[in-house]
């Protein structure tokens, strides 16, 4: 099958997508027109690259991402495919509605539908089009599939839900540490792990602050704050003035392979995003038995259970999360053994990627028997 792969970034999520559509023996075509260049190692083996003429950015609007509808159906002319799989929902799906192709499966990435879509009139009339147009659906959680539901109507059989998940033993308790030159765990620190981008839709003032708070109340604490951003500037400097420089640490840019001793070097996982689907990183650190404190939200909701197997507060709220955060680092050593064990187990059971991925090959081949849609 021939498949056209339309999409905004060069993100973790869709190279797993790619590789696995690659793998399953698809011919896959890659276009992202907000990227003149990828990443070293990025494209998947057997992935074809198409080089857009005309550049976009991801923030644009979905009148000017229209734009691109013209190079856009040239290069479905040139490639032919027999599927286009396109998202997010305001502009690459926004896109491919526009340019009556089918058929076409449209994926969610969480935020469009659960924020941007809520953005103004012609946000929410994009994502509806896009809802309206495709012939299939896929997104990975409850959150997602109550808030498109409200915005167009869409058949249960038109729909592929299962969370992005991650490949089972790739993140576990047991492994290597960071070494002493990367993170030198002082005696009896316990240590918080923030994995989110610096951007203002991650909370990442909200977690500083929180963070403030809670080592106010007890100097054993730690913050390992991985990732980058936009707000790099404003992180450093809220470090600075507060004198946290010992007590939160940046080790730099980590590669995705490395990523599991990380998690391995912290006691507690801490999200303050204001708006996810089902976050990966949250799903990595129950595998590796974290106790988390997350942002009360519905996609959280649907992981995390207060007192059970992590805690949740409200989105701005820096007092409740440094409230959650010490109730975290306070659990008895079988209270941690329980949420850690809890964690493991919903993940191995629901969050399996190997075993969850078919469902949309599934819902591919159903796609190309369609009868043909203009």
């Amino acid at each position: 099958m021939k498949v056209l792969y339309f999409s905004d970034n060069v993100s973790d999520h869709n190279r797993r997508f790619l590789e696995a559509l690659s793998q399953a023996k698809h011919e896959i075509w890659f276009l992202d027109p907000t990227t003149d260049s990828l990443p070293l190692n990025w494209l998947p083996e057997g992935v074809h690259w198409i080089q857009s003429r005309q550049r976009l950015q991801r923030g644009f609007a979905p009148h000017q991402f229209a734009g691109f509808l013209p190079e856009f159906q040239r290069w479905l002319e040139v490639i032919r495919p027999d599927l286009v799989h396109a998202g997010p929902t305001h502009n690459c799906g926004y896109v491919t509605a526009l340019a009556n192709f089918h058929p076409w499966l449209l994926t969610s990435w969480g935020s469009d539908i659960l924020y941007q879509a809520e953005q103004g009139p012609e946000w929410r009339q994009a994502t509806q089009l896009a809802l309206s147009k495709a012939d299939a659906f896929l997104f990975d959680c409850d959150a997602v599939r109550t808030r498109a539901k409200r915005l167009a109507d869409i058949a249960d059989d038109r729909i592929v839900q299962f969370p992005w998940g991650i490949r089972n033993g790739t993140f576990a308790p047991e492994g290597t540490l960071p070494g002493a030159e990367e993170f030198a765990r002082e005696p009896g620190t316990r240590v918080f792990l923030s994995t989110r981008s610096w951007e203002p839709g991650y909370g990442i003032d909200v977690l500083l602050e929180a963070f403030r708070g809670a080592f106010l109340a007890d100097p054993s604490l730690r913050l390992l704050l991985l990732g980058d951003g936009s707000e790099a500037s404003r992180v450093k400097d809220f470090i600075d003035a507060h004198g946290l420089r010992e007590a939160v640490r940046i080790p730099g840019p980590i590669n995705k392979s490395d990523m599991p001793k990380w998690f391995r070097a912290a006691d507690v996982y801490v999200s303050c995003a204001r708006s996810d689907g089902t976050s990966v990183s949250l799903l990595e650190a129950m595998a590796t038995g974290l106790p988390v404190v997350v942002t009360d939200i519905p996609s959280n909701r649907e992981w995390v259970t207060e007192n059970l197997n992590g805690w949740l507060a409200p989105a701005s709220s820096a007092a409740e999360f440094a409230d959650k955060l010490l109730r975290a680092v306070r659990l008895s050593p079988e209270e941690r053994m329980r949420f850690g064990a809890r964690n493991r187990t919903i993940v191995r059971e629901r969050a399996d990627w190997d075993r969850n991925f078919p469902r949309l090959l599934v819902m591919y081949e159903h796609l190309v028997t369609l009868p043909a849609r203009r």
